[in-house]
């Protein structure tokens, strides 16, 4: 058996999804074909319309209590989502923050690097320089070490040359000179014979 405000919902439902139920409430609700209670307490439309209008409304605290968790869900929902936009924000900064600090490091590293590069760049220079500067004092000792060698060879055989000359020279002389005088106390006595003169060591021999 249904009671009255179930009677009321069913009409409520019937009035909203089929066209048998007529529009003028005045009209008997029995003739759409469906009875809701049975055929002994079938009541008639004036119960339907008193129980209708006696039928308690819905609360204001329910409602609104309804309304306000609706809107707590919704402000929950946008403080998510402000957070989650803060978060986003956050996270950004953080990340633009860090290439940034990332970009500054590689900067400084580049200028590091150039001026690594130029003093290399400079050394190689100085160093070539120097090579340079080192090949022309070789190329000069070299060429005072051939001639200074040549100036020996050339004095070496002027030396050999005189040497020679003087051994000549002295040959020629000694073929050209007469032979050597006798000396002087063999030279005496021969005189003396040669005057008619007999020496006394040679007279007391003699006689």
């Amino acid at each position: 058996m249904l009671s009255v405000h179930e009677a009321l919902d069913l009409v409520d439902f019937a009035a909203g999804t089929s066209s048998c139920v007529p529009r003028d409430l005045g009209m008997d609700i029995i003739t759409c074909g469906f009875t809701p209670w049975g055929a002994d307490t079938c009541p008639s439309l004036d119960q339907v319309m008193a129980a209708s209008s006696r039928a308690p409304a819905p609360e204001a605290a329910e409602v609104g209590d309804q309304a306000e968790a609706a809107g707590g869900a919704v402000e929950e929902e946008q403080e998510r989502r402000r957070r989650r936009k803060e978060s986003n924000r956050l996270s950004a900064r953080r990340s633009r923050e860090r290439k940034q600090q990332r970009l500054e490091e590689l900067r400084g590293e580049v200028a590091r690097l150039r001026a690594e590069r130029q003093g290399l760049e400079s050394w190689l220079h100085a160093l070539a320089r120097r090579g340079a500067a080192v090949c022309r004092q070789n190329a000069r000792l070299r060429a005072e070490a051939a001639a200074l060698e040549s100036r020996l060879r050339a004095a070496e055989a002027r030396r050999r040359t005189i040497a020679l000359r003087r051994r000549l020279l002295a040959v020629q002389q000694a073929a050209l000179l007469p032979p050597p005088q006798q000396p002087m106390m063999m030279m005496a006595p021969m005189q003396q014979q040669a005057a008619g003169v007999t020496p006394l060591g040679l007279a007391s021999l003699m006689t």
